[in-house]
């Protein structure tokens, strides 16, 4: 039996009365399948959830789910399996070309890689219309304890960050390990610049487990430890010993593990699935532990440090138990547990070290907010007691709950829906953490920090954590910064000005930018359920534009594609465009399931490319829309195609076979794969300011690129996290290619030097020259650029010849080039908005 590359998680508890036949042999935590392939996995849980009418509750778990299903069809082999984590490692190998071992502190991939990647954010935002304002998920949070200023946060894709001044800003410290996903941290009490992680997506598996690193360098690099995992397996929960920091014990879906030598080996204590750990306070030998098996979760307690255990309190059928603890009184120990359907079950107490237990509360729904009872507790639960006082805990689902009398009594604290009041936490908490007198709130919006006992948060998320999870995003062509995506649960987003814009909530799709009216930004949330308008340099917020169309419920990423003439379509079962806020059928051809993608020709927005998945079609460029399927493509799982933006007659499609060229609008194909390394093609982009048809592929773990005179791919991935990419565009007025990731925001660089001409084409009125080319002394450039920029200047062979800082640039700026040689260089203008590439002429 093949194993996965991470476990569909505990989501799939709800449902695993769909397989459990004895002659199931593949389990995923309690779900029985006959076998690891990802379409008879969807298919099952597709059909249980059409015919579950709760499925569009908040918190059901159906978007975890989808988030799930989306995030792992990357990651397949050709027989549909899964990949195994050591297949995706393999992935990751070939485009960074590091040891798997040791630390990684140098990001360049290989010496003929001219790329420079930078991130673009966001880094923060401002909220102008989402109902659920956030930037990105966060699992874990540790509090270093020689420094109550240093915070260490885990993302799901966005790997460790660190931030020594209480949040106000943040740096990553993982970013080129072999997996950024990380669900536990634990440092040394004895010497802070020694720091352990666990690996993986503990919650939502968007990121497969590769085990434990450590560090010994304040992060600066890491070393794989050898506590043993599989490809079937998680990793969760650090807890290091505080009196004896060389013990360690880590939590995961094949039990408890303790080291005893500071991480160099590793003994299996327990076998069963646990995912809370717990230390009594001033007894390093005591230790809880909550059990999780098909029969339900069992609370274990040991007195010898994780040697042995015995159980203290069973719960029959539930389906997540979570703990906590109290310096304020080390015999008190709470007990929050949810029911097999992952509901609200009921908060218990020992005030006797776990003798005994006392139900405190199970009346009050502490899951529910606005009439919905969540059912995701496998994916979001939460449990916290008061550092001072033993009486004081808050419990997270949706949102924050507090008690001051140990849950007998019980207030909801915020309202996910409500982000504009003081106590505001994102929805869906993953962890509620005491350091210092201060409550931690890890949410799916960021990290969120209480002084006051939960009256008021402060979102720290907001100072620097580039950890969105980005589904696709748009750039526009007549401006030189603007662009606009989606996020996992954060809406849609918007960047001009300087400034990142959160204008809609519930998960951020697709997005598109109106090329005939650049300050007009659009965002599908799942579904293509409702579309919502943001209106760049408009005060008000952004704005409710559309629903669906009657009859038609779209993909989970539903696609939206603006024509440079101003027709802004989007798919379902047939191609739909708008018109005064409304969709309208476009064609009444239906096609055999919903599009997955759209493209529209250069020159005219009546010519539209879409692709239901199975075939690849084109419309004939009137008013009729009529299509014809383009059967020769040899696909038989489209990805992601696109007009070569000079000659539309020339199109360029991918899918799992590989990367394919047509010069006669479909009619043939060429097969232009080459030695691209095995991945999941996401996507391709032609740049219209190359002078060679420069193409970027954007595959799960690298961008590549190709043009006219190179008969392979060549990689362009520098400084690029080891996180999964989404999508790919080309701004081709300032010439930079961008990407979104899912766990690392969006990043940009400068196109291929090679791609560019002496004298470039102008392509719109907004085109940027370098003036006189050729050079004699000095260069000038049509830009504005008010913020420091830095003006680098490069040989054709990417060496970097000077670099000079510039406190703004205009057209009066001149960039001296006297001490050049006579020759072709390459030029960058990079700044906090602006990524500004030129080739010129040094005489």
């Amino acid at each position: 039996m093949k194993k996965t590359g991470l476990l569909v998680v505990v989501f799939l508890q709800c449902i695993h009365l769909l397989a459990q036949d004895a002659d199931a042999r593949y389990e995923l935590l309690g779900t029985k399948f006959p076998k690891n392939n990802y379409y008879e996995i969807v298919t099952q849980l597709d059909h249980y959830w059409a015919n579950n009418p709760a499925r569009f509750d908040k918190g059901s778990g159906f978007k975890v789910y989808q988030r799930w299903k989306e995030y792992w069809k990357y990651y397949l082999n050709s027989d549909s399996s899964l990949m195994t984590t050591e297949q995706i490692v393999a992935q990751y190998k070939q485009v960074y070309r590091k040891p798997v071992l040791i630390g990684m502190p140098n990001a360049k991939t290989t010496g003929g890689d001219l790329s420079n990647w930078m991130p673009w954010g966001p880094f923060t935002h401002k909220n102008k219309g989402s109902w659920s304002s956030g930037q990105g998920r966060v699992n874990a949070i540790c509090v270093d304890p020689n420094n109550p200023n240093t915070i260490y946060i885990g993302s799901p894709n966005g790997g460790v960050w660190r931030s020594k001044n209480h949040g106000a800003t943040w740096l990553p410290l993982s970013d080129f390990l072999p997996s950024i996903g990380v669900s536990g941290i634990a440092v040394d009490p004895s010497n802070a610049n020694v720091i352990y992680i666990s690996t993986g997506d503990e919650d939502g598996s968007n990121a497969y487990t590769n085990g434990i690193y450590k560090s010994i360098d304040a992060g600066a690099t890491w070393t794989q430890l050898s506590c043993p995992f599989t490809s079937l397996s998680y990793l969760g929960e650090l807890l290091i010993n505080p009196i004896n920091p060389k013990t360690l014990w880590v939590v995961g879906s094949t039990g408890l593990y303790k080291s005893v030598d500071a991480g160099l080996n590793w003994t299996q204590k327990t076998t069963v699935a646990c995912k809370e750990l717990r230390m009594k306070p001033n007894d390093t030998n005591t230790l809880y532990l909550v059990q999780k098996s098909s029969a339900g979760c069992a609370l274990l307690k040991s007195t010898s440090a994780g040697e042995t255990f015995s159980s203290i309190q069973t719960y029959s059928g539930a389906s997540r138990v979570v703990i906590d603890v109290t310096k304020a009184d080390s015999n008190y120990l709470y007990v929050l547990v949810a029911n097999g359907d992952n509901s609200f079950k009921g908060i218990y107490r020992s005030v006797d070290a776990g003798l005994s237990f006392t139900a405190q509360n199970t009346l009050t729904d502490i899951f529910s907010n606005n009439g919905y009872s969540s059912r995701q507790a496998y994916y979001d639960l939460a449990l916290a007691v008061s550092d001072t006082n033993p009486d004081i805990i808050f419990t997270g689902c949706l949102d924050v709950w507090k008690s001051t009398n140990g849950g007998v009594d019980i207030k909801r604290l915020n309202n996910w829906s409500k982000p504009d009041t003081a106590s505001y936490t994102h929805a869906d908490v993953h962890d509620l953490r005491f350091y210092n007198h201060n409550l931690y709130a890890c949410t799916d919006g960021g990290i969120y920090i209480s002084a006051d006992l939960g009256d008021t948060f402060v979102d720290k998320t907001i100072n620097g954590l580039n950890i969105s999870q980005f589904y696709r995003l748009d750039v526009a062509q007549s401006d030189t910064t603007q662009i606009v995506g989606g996020l996992q649960d954060n809406g849609g987003y918007t960047y001009a000005n300087n400034i990142w814009v959160n204008f809609h909530g519930a998960d951020g799709m697709d997005a598109a930018i109106n090329p005939a009216a650049p300050n007009l930004h659009y965002g599908f949330i799942q579904y293509g359920s409702s579309l919502y308008m943001h209106r760049i340099n408009d005060t008000t917020k952004g704005r409710y534009v559309a629903r669906s169309p009657i009859g038609e419920n779209g993909d989970w990423i539903t696609p939206l594609e603006c024509g440079n003439g101003g027709m802004l379509y989007a798919g379902y079962k047939k191609l739909y465009f708008l018109y005064n806020d409304s969709f309208y059928q476009a064609s009444p051809y239906v096609f055999s399931s919903n599009i997955k993608q759209i493209r529209v020709h250069p020159s005219n927005d009546f010519k539209v490319l879409v692709t239901d998945g199975a075939k690849l079609y084109l419309s004939d460029g009137t008013t009729t829309f009529n299509f014809k399927a383009l059967s020769t493509l040899p696909l038989s799982s489209i990805k992601n195609f696109d007009f070569n933006r000079n000659n539309p007659a020339i199109i360029y499609a991918i899918g799992d076979l590989g990367v394919f060229k047509s010069i006669d609008e479909g009619t043939s194909w060429v097969n232009i794969t080459y030695s691209l390394p095995i991945a999941s093609r996401n996507a391709i982009v032609h740049q219209a300011s190359s002078t060679n048809n420069t193409l970027y592929l954007a595959t799960n773990k690298g961008v590549y690129y190709i043009d006219d005179s190179l008969t392979d791919w060549q990689l362009y991935n520098n400084n690029i996290p080891n996180t999964t990419i989404t999508d790919i565009e080309v701004n081709n007025v300032e010439n930079h290619v961008l990407v979104s990731t899912y766990g690392r925001g969006i990043w940009r660089s400068a196109v291929v030097p090679s791609s560019l001409a002496i004298n470039e084409p102008k392509l719109n009125s907004a085109a940027i020259q370098l003036y006189p080319n050729p050079v004699m002394q000095a260069a000038q450039i049509n830009i504005n650029i008010n913020e420091p920029t830095t003006v680098r200047i490069y040989q054709s062979n990417g060496q970097l010849i000077t670099q000079q800082e510039y406190p703004f640039i205009n057209a009066q700026t001149t960039i001296d080039c006297s001490a050049l040689a006579s020759g072709v260089y390459f030029m960058t203008l990079s700044s906090a908005q602006h990524l500004v590439a030129k080739k010129f002429l040094k005489q």
